[in-house]
């Protein structure tokens, strides 16, 4: 079993993100028909959620955590979340969709240290708001590109060229190392993409 944490503050695009992965995922399953091959965790803030219903429309399988951030107060709930998924439907992947608060690189440290799954962290970054938002919160920002195995730069299809290069620029300067993809998450990715990107999980 493989986990990928996508990670991403508010309104970046997340929850489309994770539709075509998880799509994607579920067509390249090596599961038979009658198991599970992906299931998402849904971390929510408050007491009740939104995107799960748009998941489950679409035929995932969902799993709520709420009453806090996975990376921090809600880190036990986490563990005995994954342990019940592994029990109940033995899937091939995990996706965990982090609140926007959340520190990604600790979520992945609770799964590892707990269980030893191979886990990768996927952030989605809003390229029209990414300069707002380090001029507000900057060190939350370059906690969140921490040990990414890639960068989803979102709603290009918002920004000229010029500012789409000064977004992967300024990304550079927090995660030397780190491969940005610029994206619409309203497109389709094709398959190519998504396997470019996990084979480094």
């Amino acid at each position: 079993m493989k986990v990928i944490i996508l990670g991403g503050f508010l309104g970046s695009g997340k929850t489309s993100v994770l539709l075509q992965l998880a799509e994607f995922l579920v067509a390249r399953s090596l599961k038979k028909e009658h198991t599970t091959p992906v299931v998402i965790v849904e971390n929510e803030i408050g007491g009740s959620g939104v995107d799960n219903l748009l998941l489950e429309n679409q035929g995932l399988t969902v799993k709520n955590l709420f009453a806090g951030c996975a990376c921090c107060t809600s880190s036990a709930q986490l563990e005995d979340t994954v342990s019940f998924l592994r029990k109940e439907f033995d899937p091939e992947w995990i996706i965990i969709e982090a609140t926007g608060l959340a520190y990604p690189d600790k979520i992945k440290h609770t799964v590892t240290d707990a269980f030893g799954f191979e886990t990768g962290i996927i952030t989605i970054v809003d390229a029209q708001r990414w300069f707002r938002l380090i001029a507000a919160m900057e060190s939350f920002v370059s906690g969140q590109l921490e040990n990414a195995m890639g960068v989803l730069v979102n709603k290009i299809d918002c920004v000229e060229k010029d500012c789409l290069h000064a977004v992967i620029e300024s990304i550079k300067t927090y995660n030397p190392s780190v491969p940005c993809y610029p994206i619409s998450a309203i497109a389709e990715m094709s398959d190519g993409f998504w396997e470019n990107l996990l084979e480094k999980l």
